[in-house]
């Protein structure tokens, strides 16, 4: 009898989930085609006005189309839950199954097993592809319309390494790991120090600095001490490296390599709010797919009694619509809030994630105490 009630329940899992996947399908590919308007007819100008050729315009709309998803994939979640269980509930198949002594939490456990899916797979998308699809794109758009080559070369970068060690280099060559006309002050001790150099190269554990001076100056800061050095050996925290090496936008970057620079910027003293705020977003953005699949469940529980309630699904498919709408109010609002340092940037990130969930989670909770 248990290997038949795990077989039944089975079935409905594969019924449920397959109701689900073929309008998140429909409704991504629908959603990806509407947001890439926008940048079609950018792409249009500059292959009328800027003479670029076609298929250089073709791989730039096809690498964007990673950063177009991520946005719609908790739309398309929605969508395709609100549709499928629309269908369900006109078709009176909640009732079948509450008939035959399955509960409406069980029923509707699929679908968030859908939602949590289409999360990973938001996720995978957020943190593989659009890292590197942006990347290519913006090289696409530099080399064929503003006919620039990728940059390099860094120019004037000054750095704070610790409360005791400042940098400025005037030029840096990333290719190479060369620094040009390089300025370290150094106020550890009763002796602060300069020391200048005319080139700095890192061999991945240290910099050679060639071609300097190194200045000692006493408590009255008048110079005490010089000396010229052609070759000399400097440790250098690695995190300096790592933030003139990685000049990515937080969109161009993995999560990993995002908390990576939040972190060696936080040792020189610099504010990070925004690319906290944008660190945690990889996170809650994915699983606002999972939060979409309760608000659609939750809408149509709500407001739609039965499958002849023609009003109900009327009023469940408009609040889902304003929902989004008000989401990314919430999303904007909040956002913006962290950057600025009005909120914590966790917060600025989650906060439309756990008002909406916990709504949905609250509604679904005495739907299901009612029946």
């Amino acid at each position: 009898m248990f290997r038949s009630c795990a077989g039944r329940f089975k079935i409905i899992d594969r019924y449920i989930v397959g109701e689900v996947a073929g309008p998140f399908i429909l409704g991504m590919a629908g959603l990806v085609i509407i947001g890439m308007m926008d940048i079609v007819f950018s792409l249009v100008d500059m292959f009328f006005n800027n003479g670029v050729p076609f298929p250089i315009v073709f791989k730039i709309l096809i690498f964007k189309i990673p950063a177009i998803m991520v946005l719609f994939f908790p739309m398309a979640v929605l969508f395709s839950t609100t549709l499928a269980l629309i269908r369900m509930i006109k078709d009176s198949e909640l009732t079948v199954f509450r008939a035959g002594g399955v509960s409406l939490l069980r029923v509707i456990l699929p679908v968030f097993v859908a939602g949590a899916l289409a999360s990973l797979l938001s996720f995978g998308n957020n943190e593989k592809l659009v890292p590197w699809a942006n990347s290519v794109s913006e090289d696409l758009i530099d080399k064929a319309v503003l006919k620039k080559p990728v940059a390099d070369v860094l120019e004037n970068t000054f750095f704070k390494e610790s409360d005791a060690r400042y940098f400025y280099i005037r030029r840096i060559d990333k290719q190479t790991n060369t620094m040009e006309d390089v300025v370290i002050n150094e106020t550890t001790g009763d002796f602060p120090r300069t020391i200048t150099a005319k080139q700095a190269r890192w061999d991945g554990k240290q910099w050679l600095l060639t071609q300097g001076i190194i200045h000692k100056f006493d408590g009255n800061g008048a110079l005490a001490y010089q000396s010229n050095f052609e070759n000399m050996k400097l440790n250098i925290d690695q995190g300096f490296y790592n933030y003139y090496k990685s000049q990515k936008s937080p969109v161009e970057m993995t999560s990993r390599e995002l908390h990576d620079k939040i972190a060696n910027f936080k040792k020189s003293g610099q504010k990070t709010d925004s690319m906290e705020v944008a660190y945690y977003m990889k996170y809650s953005l994915p699983l606002a797919c999972l939060i979409f699949a309760l608000v659609g469940t939750a809408l149509l529980l709500l407001f739609m009694g039965s499958g002849h309630d023609l009003w109900g699904v009327i009023v469940a498919v408009l609040l889902a619509l304003l929902s989004v709408g008000f989401y990314i109010f919430l999303m904007a609002t909040f956002r913006a809030m962290g950057n600025g340092g009005r909120l914590p940037p966790f917060w600025g990130a989650w906060a439309p994630n756990f008002i909406y969930g916990t709504l949905a989670v609250g509604i679904i909770a005495l739907r299901n105490k009612a029946r």
